[in-house]
């Protein structure tokens, strides 16, 4: 089934769309539809909206994202969620992959009283945890039993939850916009460990009242986000690659496995050993 983005209704000047592209297989079940699609590279998308709320998990490739408040750079392995009626536009860089998960209002009803802050705005779903159950999403998603409707059902509502999580996590966009250049530049250099005075020249603004405006406003320090961005990253090399545990750790800048292993266990709850394991089962 070969598609692009069509119009389906306008809602102001927002024309509201359904997401489509290239679709490769789609499966529905209580309260969600879930498709495997892929985007041409080059393409781009104008400013418009969705009648539903998007879970979107980018398989390959990656593309730009841009709405009222800000640019995001989606790559593979990456978990985000984006609101119903949310404006924004979309420019492929490269040839994507991506598993796509309309939440109808029956799901979102069924998230009570943290409906209102899941849906309030677009947002990263991070952290081993929604590693691990994004990789059982898409292997659910593939499998061919009559448990794996179920099964994804459960999966999908867990994603949500720590999508509220991270709505508890402090605010994001209210952050004014050197702080979210900050961010961003962290989100792009966690790997390399920028140092505190590189960081501030991004923002324009003195080291001291960096440190204190971002803990104030993502209720995390700095060194405290990079260790959580780089054990994120760690947990997609354990899910999807053979890497060896110490190759792991030096890649994403731990100074040894034992290191490496102590800190993955403390923000995740399992061992790297344990989390690879389960995550080769689902």
């Amino acid at each position: 089934m070969n598609a692009v983005e069509q119009t389906t209704k306008t809602s102001g000047a927002c024309p509201v769309t359904d997401a489509a592209g290239s679709t490769i297989r789609r499966r529905d079940i209580a309260g969600f539809s879930l498709t495997e699609a892929v985007y041409a590279e080059g393409v781009s998308l104008g400013r418009h909206c969705h009648a539903n709320a998007y879970l979107t998990m980018v398989l390959s490739g990656n593309y730009v994202e841009r709405n009222t408040y800000r640019e995001y750079r989606w790559g593979e392995g990456a978990l985000h969620l984006l609101p119903a009626g949310e404006r924004h536009e979309n420019e492929f860089t490269t040839a994507v992959r991506c598993l796509r998960v309309r939440i109808d209002a029956l799901a979102a009803d069924r998230l009570g009283d943290e409906s209102r802050r899941v849906f309030s705005e677009p947002r990263e779903i991070s952290g081993p945890l929604s590693a691990w159950l994004a990789n059982r999403a898409l292997r659910e998603f593939r499998a061919q039993d009559d448990v794996a409707p179920l099964a994804m059902e459960g999966v999908l509502l867990e994603m949500l939850a720590e999508s509220a999580r991270s709505a508890s996590a402090g605010p994001g966009s209210s952050a004014p916009a050197w702080l979210r250049r900050v961010r961003e530049s962290l989100d792009e250099a966690y790997l390399l460990a920028p140092s505190l005075t590189d960081l501030a020249a991004v923002g324009g603004v003195h080291p001291v009242h960096l440190s204190r405006e971002f803990r104030k406003r993502y209720r995390i320090t700095i060194g405290e986000y990079i260790r959580k961005r780089r054990i994120e990253h760690a947990s997609g090399l354990l899910s999807n690659s053979g890497m060896p545990m110490a190759e792991i750790a030096s890649t994403c800048g731990f100074s040894d496995q034992s290191h490496f292993c102590a800190l993955f266990k403390k923000y995740s709850g399992l061992t790297p050993a344990k989390f690879r394991d389960l995550s080769a089962q689902h």
